[in-house]
């Protein structure tokens, strides 16, 4: 069976947000999967009456074309606490219906809300996010990411944080960590102090 991907959308009050960066990683990731250029008529997306109110997940999943598309309300998740996974062979460059790989890290939380990755020794994301680091001197995001998200792609593009190699004995040097995805803004501040970052 082939692979399947899937573009997770906010929709605020019946709009859709940053749709231009979801359409480049679909059609991106149909080309280097596939070979093939993804069929999707995005100028004809909507957003149906039931989900024109508040904070909406529009789900869609593809290969070489729109296989579903789905809308739910969204709850933001709370995070309290992370636990740090070393993993050297996770790979997540694709946004795959398949999570197989992430979901065997965040069963090893033991007790924390979700993981934070280790990856060759370099901090990378959690289960389901990026992450954006604050210290005194501004916000950056690792380098060494799983998946290079919509936002954070765009908060870059936008000159809002800025990409480092962030290796794991460098945590400590700042003060507090943002999770960010397609769903989570860091004006949601979705964060937690460095010290409920746990070993």
């Amino acid at each position: 069976m082939e692979s399947s991907f899937v573009e997770t959308i906010r929709v605020n009050n019946g709009q859709f947000c940053h749709l231009a960066y979801h359409e480049y990683r679909a059609r991106a990731t149909s080309l280097a999967v596939f070979g093939c250029p993804l069929e999707w008529d995005v100028a004809g997306m909507v957003v149906p009456d039931e989900a024109r109110q508040g904070v909406v997940k529009c789900r869609v999943v593809y290969d070489t074309v729109i296989r579903d598309v789905t809308f739910s309300p969204y709850t933001f998740r709370r995070i309290g606490s992370l636990r740090l996974i070393e993993d050297n062979a996770i790979d997540y460059r694709f946004k795959s219906t398949d999570r197989v790989a992430l979901e065997h890290v965040f069963a090893r939380r033991d007790g924390c809300d979700d993981v934070l990755v280790v990856r060759q020794g370099m901090i990378t994301d959690t289960s389901f996010s990026n992450i954006v680091l604050e210290d005194a001197t501004g916000l950056y995001t690792p380098d060494t990411f799983l998946l290079n998200g919509t936002r954070r792609q765009r908060l870059l593009d936008e000159g809002v944080v800025r990409e480092r190699a962030v290796p794991l004995s460098e945590l400590c040097r700042y003060d507090r960590l943002y999770l960010i995805n397609a769903m989570i803004g860091l004006e949601d501040n979705i964060s937690l102090p460095l010290s409920a970052v746990r070993f």
